[in-house]
Formats: C-alpha cells, structure tokens, sequence
C-alpha cells in the first residue's frame, strides 16, 4: 500500500514539472505586462470607463427626451 501512494505522488509530481515547464515554454514576453498596477493600464481603463458612462448617459437622455 505504501508503495503504491508513493507511485502516485511521483506521478504527480513529474505530472507537475512537466505543466509548469509547457507553461514556462508557451508565455510570451508581454504575459506580465497588463497588470493592474501599471499606470498606462490605469490610463487606459480610466479613458474607456469615461467612454463608457458619457455615452450612456447620451444614450438615455436621447430615449427619455423622445418620450
């Protein structure tokens, strides 16, 4: 039995480097770079979320302004 769960944990285990490493392989360069923090991400978040509400008011006060 004991044998057994420790083929099952060295199976996992190699299961899990092998992951890790295809993931480490497949990112690319820029997978790091739209974090919440930075501050062209918080600039550009900001402009589309102003875009966002004008236009919704826009919208919404051209529909009850037609009523």
């Amino acid at each position: 039995m004991n044998n057994n769960n420790n083929n099952e944990l060295e199976v996992n285990r190699q299961n899990r480097e092998e992951y890790e490493k295809l993931m480490e392989e497949s990112s690319t360069k820029l997978d790091g770079y739209w974090d919440k923090n930075n501050w062209f991400v918080k600039i550009l978040l900001l402009v589309l979320f102003a875009i966002i509400v004008i236009g919704s008011i826009i919208v919404f006060a051209g529909y009850f302004g037609t009523m």
